[in-house]
């Protein structure tokens, strides 16, 4: 794909959003995530289908969760960070540039759920 992008999908309001190469290596690398190299199906389906927040102190930040089966330890849910911005192409036209920054897994506590 153009660019380092490994690939690009759109969220249910039909964002495009994007993973580049670079971002794919440092969330999987030996000082992050390694575990998460298994479930990229898994991060593009939360990218798809996940319920999306912004985050309030930087409103470009927003967070897109979903619930998985079989993570490892307790985790139950894909946790991916999604920068929003713009560029602008060649002609002068304004572009979408929204990105998955990081992903990680993460325990939820589901409601009704004890500690």
């Amino acid at each position: 794909m153009a660019g380092g992008r490994r690939w690009t999908v759109h969220d249910r309001d039909d964002n495009p959003i994007y993973l580049s190469e670079e971002r794919w290596s440092h969330i999987v690398g030996f000082d992050n995530h390694p575990e998460l190299a298994d479930f990229e199906e898994q991060l593009l389906a939360t990218i798809r289908h996940g319920r999306r927040r912004q985050e309030p102190l930087n409103p470009r930040k927003y967070r897109y969760t979903l619930a998985v089966e079989n993570l490892p330890d307790d985790s139950n849910h894909l946790v991916a960070i999604v920068l929003f911005g713009f560029d602008v192409d060649d002609q002068g036209r304004t572009t979408a540039n929204n990105f998955v920054a990081t992903a990680f897994f993460k325990h939820i506590r589901l409601q009704g759920e004890r500690e």
